[in-house]
């Protein structure tokens, strides 16, 4: 027989007839914690009698019981009978109670934009969002809940007997649209006592309460903005309420994941003839904890940054009509930033944490099967060794930045003399020099004021690079000579982010959102959710 029951009043205040519950039409009257489907007694008691009569009855279906919940009188009434294949009108029902939220809003907001005066459109749109997306949320956790009372029950993993339901626990989810409550059914091997949540295990989120849908938001917010900031902007943009201290544990959490997925997956690119790879290092401010014990280019020689060291790399086998310059495409380009050693430990006989890193960037970036590798930079010593120890030396080619050098000149210039005439007149020689390839001649010029600091230094260092300024040679065979790419990594990827006034990292937090912005900047954010996925189901 079909039930029906009535709601929001204490059983011992129902009247005495003594009649049996289970009598057809006969009703009881019970909390509202007592329905079956207490979320939408309660959406249907917060309606007025004139919108749920609109509304009309709610049918919904849950393990095996198909349900109709309605409001009449004043108090919400519910039957209830076997199943029957009743999903799709659970979802009309979830689109009905959608529908019935915008519509309790919709005469309030009507009056606001017919009032007088200018409206408050910002609270009208910052209401409808909110309804949406309370509403959406509303449906996610249906959605989900279906997805578990459909889940079979599993195999227990330990002794393989089949487990059995064991009751529901709630738990509230972050996702995307905001928090959403669910309760899951538990189950639990009666021989060896093991329990856990199917629904839990089937979604990848054991023991964890965000979605990855959440965790994007996160990342790619929090990777932009400082976490306060990131905190605001979560709020005024999607109506996601997260505290700042919150949204920084994740974040470190999710870049440690993204940072192993750099490590494990090697997924090769198509190969390019020519790979432009530009190496280079930036200053991060790191909190005093991280930067003891380091030396560093203070006066009394500590240091107040740690090295965040910068892999960039883009195709470049055509040259730009305009300017002859190569025509890098950038869509096949890849950056790497990590605060990382180009030293191996004393005696631990295998390659550093940065040589590591950029024989896994290589591999992923198919730079080994470039016909030539071009590597720019500043010259830094570091460089040349890791990329002769990771790579071919037969594809290798090493171009000194002609903006590097032409910056050490101008600094030993300004040594030479005050009058700004003669400074340009010396720039303009050397830059002429330069472009076609006669590195020496300056030596030459220089050497006779070589007792001046300043020359002296840029002296050391056009001898310690003098084979990587063939500027004419390289632009003869359509090769860089700036290293604009690296440049701008380092200002966009680590500058914008981790520097600026008052912030200081520890080096796993800069690390993790390091990251974060590079496997966004390389588009790779699909790729590292499904392996993770798969990491999780292969666990």
């Amino acid at each position: 027989m079909d039930r029906f029951r009535t709601g929001f009043e204490d059983p011992r205040t129902a009247g005495a007839s003594g009649a049996r519950a289970e009598e057809v039409n006969m009703t009881i009257e019970t909390r509202d914690a007592e329905f079956r489907h207490p979320e939408l007694a309660a959406f249907l008691r917060s309606l007025t009698d004139e919108a749920a009569a609109k509304l009309g009855p709610l049918s919904v279906e849950r393990d095996g019981v198909a349900a109709q919940y309605w409001r009449e009188g004043g108090r919400v009434h519910c039957r209830e009978s076997e199943a029957s294949g009743g999903a799709a009108s659970a979802m009309e029902a979830l689109h009905a109670a959608a529908e019935a939220e915008f519509g309790r809003e919709l005469p309030r907001l009507e009056a606001e934009l017919r009032g007088g005066g200018v409206p408050d459109l910002d609270a009208v749109e910052t209401s409808l969002r909110d309804r949406a997306l309370g509403s959406a949320a509303k449906i996610y956790a249906a959605l989900l809940e279906a997805r578990d009372a459909a889940l079979p029950a599993p195999a227990c993993p330990s002794c393989g007997q089949r487990m059995e339901r064991h009751g529901r626990a709630g738990k509230t989810f972050q996702t995307r649209i905001g928090p959403i409550r669910i309760e899951r059914i538990h189950v639990r091997c009666r021989a060896c006592g093991v329990g856990f949540h199917p629904l839990d295990r089937s979604l990848g989120l054991e023991g964890g309460k965000v979605t990855p849908g959440a965790e994007s938001l996160y990342a790619d917010v929090a990777s932009s903005e400082s976490f306060g900031q990131a905190s605001r902007k979560l709020k005024n943009l999607s109506g996601v309420e997260v505290p700042a201290s919150t949204l920084q544990r994740h974040v470190v959490r999710i870049g440690g994941e993204v940072q192993a997925f750099e490590r494990e997956d090697a997924e090769a690119a198509p190969a390019a003839k020519r790979f432009l790879l530009g190496i280079d290092g930036t200053g991060v401010p790191m909190a005093k904890r991280e930067v003891e014990g380091v030396a560093g280019k203070q006066a009394d020689g500590t240091a107040k940054t740690r090295e965040a060291k910068v892999i960039v790399s883009c195709e470049a086998d055509s040259l730009d009509p305009k300017t002859g310059e190569p025509r890098t495409d950038r869509t096949s380009g890849a950056v790497s930033v990590r605060i990382d050693s180009a030293s191996a430990a004393d005696g631990a006989g295998r390659a550093s944490e940065f040589a590591a890193r950029l024989e896994r960037f290589g591999l992923r970036n198919s730079v080994f099967e470039a016909e030539e590798v071009v590597v720019l930079s500043d010259g830094a010593p570091w460089i040349r060794s890791v990329c002769e120890e990771i790579l071919p030396a037969r594809k290798l080619t090493f171009v000194l930045d002609l903006y590097h050098a032409l910056k050490r000149a101008s600094e030993a210039v300004q040594a030479l003399t005050p009058d700004k005439g003669e400074r340009e007149a010396w720039m303009d020689w050397i830059r002429e020099q330069l472009d076609a390839g006669r590195a020496d001649r300056v030596i030459a010029a220089l050497k006779r004021h070589r007792r001046l600091e300043a020359v002296a230094a840029c002296i050391r260092y056009y001898e310690a690079n003098r084979d990587r300024m063939r500027y004419d040679l390289y632009r003869a065979r359509g090769l860089p000579v700036g290293s604009g790419i690296v440049e701008s990594a380092c200002k966009y990827i680590v500058g914008s982010r981790l520097k600026g006034s008052g912030r200081h990292w520890s080096k796993a937090g800069a690390n993790a959102v390091l990251a974060i912005r590079c496997c966004l900047e390389n588009r790779r954010w699909a790729d590292f959710l499904d392996w993770r996925n798969c990491s999780a189901a292969a666990a």
